[in-house]
């Protein structure tokens, strides 16, 4: 079966399971790095909100041999598990439920100018940062919603405070996190588990390069939950406190949205080599949508600074 068949048997599938209930709609959903994700959208009526479940994700899963009534089953599962018994639904645009719970994440500009049309943003550097709102359900652990143009019109407030409220929660819901690239290896050991959209929870090609070896030791910058982290290299307060901690100048090497490598600058390393084993990594072992740069930034303890470096 090729994926155009897929596309319209699963949503037939999922409705015959379900019944009249249920509404089951196929839709594209805009994505960083100009990424369109083919989703499922189940949604119960009088309920107004529903899990994105990627399809492509299952129809590989497809191609590896599951049998399609399995998907279906699959996706049943997952759609159950994932919906909140305990939020309102009209909560998500309250605008008191919307200041405590705004944070953000970084996405590169240059990739996701589509993506960034249809979300409030601000600049940084050559990335940009966007909003989404955490959602912790005593049913379903943490969940996220981006918050798109059209939100913020219904949440009456305006994108300015935004940017004020999310870095504030952020120390409060995501605070930063800072340790060697071996302490995160031995927090995640026993391997990278694929997660329900098919993506990595964990990507580590730097401690197999030519340049950083084991005369250099890895730092990681990311946050508590290893969650949209790498959004912490753009707080001044979190770079000075690390550059206290170094004692140096260092750089930023973003491995993912999720999480950036810490280099002392004192290591002397050429920058250009930086930029290289980025660009391998990202094309190897990073999810197109997870990619975040291909830049290396410099931190300037001296200054303050962070810049692009390469």
């Amino acid at each position: 079966m090729d994926y155009s068949t897929f596309k319209k048997e699963i949503p037939e599938l999922i409705s015959q399971k379900l019944g009249a209930e249920y509404k089951v709609r196929l839709f594209e959903l805009r994505k960083y790095n100009g990424i369109v994700q083919d989703n499922l959208s189940i949604q119960k009526k009088e309920v107004s909100i529903s899990p994105c479940i990627d399809l492509r994700y299952y129809y590989q899963k497809y191609i590896q041999g599951t049998a399609i009534e399995e998907i279906g089953n699959a996706i049943l599962a997952y759609y159950m598990r994932s919906m909140p018994e305990q939020l309102e639904p009209s909560n998500l645009l309250d605008p008191g439920y919307v200041r405590n719970q705004v944070v953000c994440s970084l996405v590169n500009t240059d990739r996701s100018r589509e993506f960034l049309k249809e979300c409030p943003h601000f600049p940084f550097l050559n990335l940009s940062v966007v909003f989404y709102l955490l959602i912790d359900d005593v049913s379903i652990g943490a969940g996220t919603v981006l918050i798109r143009n059209f939100h913020l019109q219904q949440m009456k407030l305006k994108k300015e405070e935004l940017l004020e409220l999310a870095m504030k929660n952020m120390g409060r819901l995501l605070p930063a996190d800072f340790m060697t690239t071996e302490q995160l290896i031995s927090e995640l050991r026993g391997g990278c588990p694929e997660t329900e959209n098919g993506t990595a929870e964990c990507s580590n090609g730097y401690a197999d390069s030519k340049v950083i070896d084991n005369r250099h030791p890895l730092f990681v910058l990311t946050n508590s939950r290893r969650s949209y982290g790498a959004v912490w290299m753009m707080d001044a307060e979190v770079l000075r406190r690390v550059a206290d901690h170094l004692k140096d100048d260092f750089y930023v090497i973003p491995s993912s949205i999720h999480e950036c490598m810490v280099l002392p600058a004192g290591y002397h390393l050429k920058t250009e080599s930086l930029s290289q084993i980025v660009r391998r990594i990202n094309r190897t072992k990073v999810a197109p949508e997870e990619v975040l740069a291909d830049s290396v930034y410099r931190y300037d303890r001296a200054r303050g600074r962070l810049i692009i470096a390469a």
